[in-house]
């Protein structure tokens, strides 16, 4: 029997949404504890495959999930195409989480989310607590302009306020063509740029104000930090991990390699041993 078996299911969401969930198992070890990774904003689901390999060599099982809008999800992004954080947290999340119950009925769940994959996670969870066992914030700032230093603050509040003007014309957000992010809906641009300038988790796509669950949600929480990230400073994910309140949180800064290549809000993906040996000692304790 192999130790690790990875499969593919496709998940549907409550309005009709759909998108492929990588699943890796533990045949042998069907309770070991599955942290359910989700990407960054504009980020496949692909990207990572290094993660997911080096979680499930460590002896975790893993479930990658797919933000709308990117890789296999059957939401194509375009002009007229709709969607925000709404949708994500009322409808993907929900499934996801339900489908990984379904595949790992034996072990404890554990969000492993990166940057916006973070944010949304915490807001699912501060919805339906009981999904997971805890979870990993990675690079998940709260995008509030202030945990930026200055003057980046005030670039970060302009840059976020054009960005979502700017989709709203033209439709949708072009991010690959101009190399910014990726392609997303105008909406997420809109959602994003209002809690940069609010600082509070309650956005234009949906009627619920985030900030009073957020505050009771008592799961134990690694907030990460990764040491040179520009795009998630300190400040930042220390704003997110400040408005669970009532969690058990623990802030951790990641410093990688001398070796690692690239944006250090991505290069974590493939350099991630440090990380996971972290992730281990914090999922043992929760």
């Amino acid at each position: 029997m192999p130790s690790v078996e990875v499969t593919t299911e496709t998940v549907r969401a409550e309005d009709g949404a759909t998108a492929d969930v990588r699943l890796h198992r533990r045949p042998g070890d069907p309770s070991a504890p599955v942290l359910v990774c989700m990407p960054a904003m504009g980020t496949r689901a692909a990207a990572y495959a290094p993660l997911a390999d080096a979680l499930a060599g460590a002896g975790f099982q893993v479930a990658v999930g797919e933000l709308r809008g990117q890789g296999t999800s059957s939401v194509r992004v375009g002009r007229g195409v709709r969607y925000g954080y709404h949708e994500m947290v009322a409808y993907d999340y929900p499934a996801l989480f339900r489908a990984v119950e379904a595949a790992f009925p034996a072990a404890p769940r554990h969000l492993l989310g990166h940057s916006l994959g973070g944010q949304l996670g915490a807001l699912y969870l501060s919805q339906e607590p009981h999904m997971a066992s805890g979870a990993v914030l990675v690079g998940a700032p709260s995008c509030h302009y202030r945990g930026w230093p200055f003057p980046q603050s005030l670039g970060m509040l302009a840059a976020f306020q054009f960005a979502a003007a700017f989709a709203a014309v033209y439709g949708y957000f072009p991010g690959r063509r101009i190399g910014v992010l990726g392609n997303d809906s105008a909406q997420v641009l809109r959602d994003m740029a209002t809690q940069v300038r609010t600082g509070r988790y309650h956005v234009p796509s949906s009627g619920v104000d985030f900030e009073p669950a957020l505050a009771k949600l008592e799961l134990p929480v690694l907030a990460v930090a990764v040491k040179g990230d520009a795009m998630a400073p300190p400040g930042g994910v220390r704003g997110l991990a400040d408005k669970l309140t009532s969690a058990r949180v623990t802030y951790w800064e990641l410093a990688l390699g001398e070796g690692a290549k690239g944006s250090r809000h991505y290069a974590w993906i493939r350099d991630s041993a440090a990380l996971v040996e972290r992730v281990r000692s914090f999922v043992d304790q929760a």
